[in-house]
């Protein structure tokens, strides 16, 4: 068996030694001379411009300068285009009647004669006409005459009459031009198969005689 041996007394602890004593601080020293400034250095080269900065505001109007003298008038330019024609204004009144002038001398008409010419066309109705009813040219047979015709002479110089049956008709009853005769028959009114209708034209010419 271990046998334990005896514990040790604790040593004297040492003694704290004095701190240092700090030295005294330095009186500071006198400042030197400046020295001379040296030559100054060559120019660096320019650096790159910045960007353009945004244009500023427009100022105010100026005042208007005094109106300069006027310049010679420029030679006159071509005729434009016609407008159209304007819209016809009202007629004026009609002005008082001017004074009757003398009369002039009567010619001398002892020579001249009027001489009228009649011709005369024949139809005969072939059934009955029992309304208005227009007949052309053609198909009359001109008085005395053998070939056939295609339009009556009737004009300015000229009248015509209507005969049915006989009988002279009214000049509201038809009306004619040189290709056709229309007749105008009322409600009722009948013209008969075999009727005569008769177109007298009568021409009127001026003959001179020395």
């Amino acid at each position: 068996m271990e046998q334990t041996g005896k514990q040790g007394l604790p040593g004297e602890a040492g003694v704290i030694g004095a701190p240092e004593t700090a030295g005294t601080p330095g009186i500071p020293g006198i400042p030197g001379i400046p020295g001379i400034q040296g030559p100054s250095g060559v120019q660096g080269a320019p650096g790159v411009p910045g960007p353009a900065g945004a244009p500023g505001s427009g100022g105010a109007t100026g005042t208007p300068g005094p109106t300069g003298a006027q310049g010679i008038p420029g030679p006159t330019g071509a005729q434009g285009i016609p407008g159209p024609i304007g819209t016809q204004g009202v007629t004026g009144p009609t002005g008082a009647q001017g004074i009757t002038g003398p009369a002039g001398p009567a010619p001398d008409i002892s020579n001249i004669e009027i001489v009228p010419t009649a011709e005369r066309y024949f139809y005969f109705t072939p059934d009955p006409i029992e309304s208005s009813v227009t007949i052309m040219a053609n198909q009359f047979s001109l008085d005395g005459v053998q070939e056939a015709f295609q339009r009556f002479h009737v004009g300015s110089n000229s009248y015509a009459n209507l005969y049915i049956n006989g009988m002279l008709q009214e000049s509201t009853l038809f009306s004619l031009t040189p290709s056709s005769l229309t007749i105008y028959l009322a409600e009722g009114e009948t013209i008969s198969s075999g009727t005569p209708i008769i177109v007298e034209i009568v021409q009127f010419s001026v003959r001179y005689s020395a």
